[in-house]
């Protein structure tokens, strides 16, 4: 498998992302965010469908490089098996359901077309191989996996971030929403106008609050991160 850098992935994002606002649908009009169904659709001619994934909610998407079939969980019950063709991008329809779940189903979307493209550029080296997985999923809290315990999971996880969250479309929220140089410390509590205006930007920019907060950190614009526990901020450390 190719192992890219951050820096070899973010310049692979900026030539999508370029791509993205070249097309007819998109010329002429303000960009706000990347939408990841236009994307793959129109972009990439990828096929987009909504299934049950999983019972328990741990596989979000899942995408295939060649023809196979996948054991899918059908509406009355049943196990069905469902065709991939080497060009659809599965999303768990749960997360299409759900306002609150449409930063995540982005996400998940924006993964899983980084699959693909990455198949695209570096054919020789994704899935041409003897003995390699032949299904690609979008886990549950994977955004947070450390150490890295694959490459490739990673890779299309970085690379979503940037096809999803561009440097220029997150300065110019930031500037929208008049969070100037950065947010110096994020949480909810103790610092709360910030905190609003951060939550702002992630409803504008179609990504949930954990993808806004890792790419920005990524950027040099938050200082501390208390998105998960902002009571964090008082522990003491004893010796």
């Amino acid at each position: 498998m190719k192992r890219l850098s951050r820096n070899d992935l973010e310049r692979l994002g900026n030539r999508v992302t370029k791509a993205y606002m070249d097309l007819p649908e998109n010329k002429g009009k303000q960009i706000f965010r990347i939408e990841p169904e236009l994307l793959c659709e129109s972009l990439l001619g990828l096929k987009l469908d909504y299934r049950h994934l999983s019972e328990d909610g741990s596989i979000l998407g899942l995408t295939a490089f060649e023809s196979v079939g996948v054991e899918l969980l059908l509406d009355d019950g049943d196990d069905g098996v469902y065709y991939l063709d080497g060009k659809t991008v599965l999303i768990e329809s749960d997360l299409r359901e759900s306002i609150e779940q449409s930063g995540r189903k982005n996400f998940t979307i924006a993964h899983e077309a980084s699959h693909q493209i990455l198949k695209m550029v570096y054919p020789k080296e994704y899935g041409a191989r003897p003995h390699a997985q032949r299904l690609h999923f979008c886990r549950a809290n994977s955004m947070r996996n450390r150490p890295i315990s694959d490459w490739e999971e990673w890779q299309s996880n970085t690379l979503a971030s940037f096809v999803l969250l561009p440097r220029f479309l997150v300065e110019q929220a930031m500037g929208l929403f008049e969070v100037g140089s950065g947010i110096r410390i994020l949480n909810r509590l103790f610092y709360k106008d910030d905190y609003d205006k951060f939550v702002c930007m992630s409803e504008l920019l179609g990504c949930s609050k954990t993808a806004l907060a890792i790419r920005m950190k990524q950027m040099g614009y938050i200082g501390q991160d208390y998105l998960d526990n902002p009571y964090r901020l008082l522990d003491v450390e004893v010796d």
